[in-house]
């Protein structure tokens, strides 16, 4: 079995000579074994065993084990106890949140340090068929990655008998987990039943497992390079993301791209599901131009007319309303806005720009001049020929995102809107001759014309 080892570790780069590793130890016959493989081949070992308290006197009989067996190999042993039951999350299992638990103190005492833990060819062919009865892709298919970030798995071509035959050869007892034998879980049916029915057809199951694993993870990677490439096209600069080359890609491609995109955004994966995955991309060609898709963790990606978005969803944004006396020269609304309101001389030239308009002050009520977000039931008038339409049908046909419509700046007073950011001024306001004020808006970060 030594030999085995040696060669995973050397095929995968798992280690470096003389480096040191944490083993996850839990008394078992597989970390037991890997353990000993690891002091054997010359590794500076640490241990690490958690007690879940999920199984009274039985867990407390394997933590006495693992003590008993770092001391007389003198080897370093972290051992923790975590009532894992009383700690799952809401709607979380205790399978899961033992997982999750156990990895996260693991890491805490590696300290930076490998962390090997004791699959094996076996345990890899049960996940393989676990993934695929529950339904997965080819990720999923791969099975058990043989190394993962930090996480390092020196057993994952070894199979149990060698296990077993090695660890009889040097004489070292171990502890059997007796809900191993419930057949209540699916993973233990799997190993009870599937497991030795495919070895009658192919005795070396566990190898072609392996290797389905190997070109699995080639293909994947291949794939990952083509999605990173596609999301980089993709990027603009304001942090979106254009429909047109993904629309474009293979779906194999596509669909990569989305998850590099989630995880790039900083979302959690692990909830990320097919069917989040199929909703995002028909986002991509729906005919809405402001669809949203509700992600898992309070996210959310919206079609911004030719391009994505993926953000954290966020509560509206109600902007009070901030009466308006002139001059006035300030940042508005938590410094995302600056505004700027000046009388003009009377033959002074005014310089229009995109945000920066001229009234005239004979149209304004000033005691009610005030700058708010839009309200139901706004209208502007661009044009005298383009006739008076709502301001939400304005900021569709100017593509302005949803999202953003509530955030705009709207300049008006009792009888009406005057003017609105990245919109323009209502015709009704142009200067007739009179005394006139200029308006000019900055936004700071958050407003982007598409």
């Amino acid at each position: 079995m030594l030999e085995a080892v040696k060669r995973t570790i050397a095929a995968y780069d798992m280690l470096l000579p003389g480096e040191p590793v944490l083993v996850a130890l839990s008394g078992g016959a597989d970390s037991t074994a890997l353990l000993h493989a690891l002091t054997a081949l010359g590794y500076p070992v640490r241990a690490f065993h958690l007690n879940h308290c999920l199984r009274g006197a039985e867990a407390d009989r394997d933590e006495a084990f693992c003590r008993a067996l770092c001391t007389r190999l003198h080897i370093p042993l972290t051992a923790e106890r975590i009532d894992v039951a009383a700690e799952c999350a809401k709607g979380e299992s205790t399978e899961a949140a033992a997982r999750r638990i156990r990895y996260a103190r693991l890491h805490a005492a590696a300290q930076g340090a490998k962390i090997a833990t004791a699959h094996t060819a076996e345990d890899n062919l049960e996940t393989v068929l676990f993934h695929l009865v529950r339904g997965t892709g080819p990720k999923g298919l791969a099975g058990i990655p043989p190394v993962r970030d930090r996480i390092i798995r020196p057993l994952i071509e070894v199979e149990r008998a060698q296990i077993e035959r090695y660890l009889a050869a040097i004489g070292q007892d171990y502890v059997t987990d007796s809900t191993n034998a419930a057949d209540v879980y699916t993973r233990n049916r799997i190993r009870h039943t599937v497991v030795p029915a495919l070895r009658q057809i192919n005795p070396a199951v566990c190898g072609a497992a392996a290797r389905l694993g190997t070109l699995l993870r080639q293909d994947e990677e291949f794939l990952l390079q083509q999605a990173r490439a596609l999301l980089t096209d993709a990027a603009r600069a304001d942090g979106a993301f254009d429909t047109a080359p993904l629309v474009q890609a293979h779906p194999a491609v596509r669909t990569r791209a989305l998850r590099c995109m989630a995880a790039q955004a900083g979302m959690p994966l692990r909830d990320l599901s097919a069917q989040h995955i199929a909703a995002w991309d028909a986002l991509l060609t729906a005919q809405t131009p402001s669809a949203v898709c509700t992600l898992p963790h309070g996210w959310q990606v919206r079609r911004e007319y030719g391009a994505v978005r993926l953000t954290q969803a966020e509560a509206p944004c109600v902007r009070p309303g901030i009466p308006l006396t002139v001059p006035f020269d300030r940042m508005i609304w938590d410094g995302t806005l600056r505004l700027q309101v000046r009388y003009l001389e009377k033959d002074e030239v005014f310089y229009k720009t995109f945000n920066t308009f001229c009234v005239d002050c004979g149209t304004i009520d000033f005691a009610s001049l005030c700058v708010r977000t839009r309200r139901t039931g706004d209208r502007i008038c661009l044009s005298e020929k383009g006739g008076s339409r709502t301001l939400k049908k304005r900021m569709i046909d100017c593509k302005i995102p949803r999202v953003q419509r509530d955030q705009l700046a709207v300049i008006a007073d009792k009888n009406g809107v005057i003017a609105v950011q990245d919109i323009g001024v209502d015709c009704a306001r142009l200067p007739q001759g009179g005394a006139r004020i200029q308006i000019q808006i900055e936004g700071y970060g958050t407003w982007h014309m598409i």
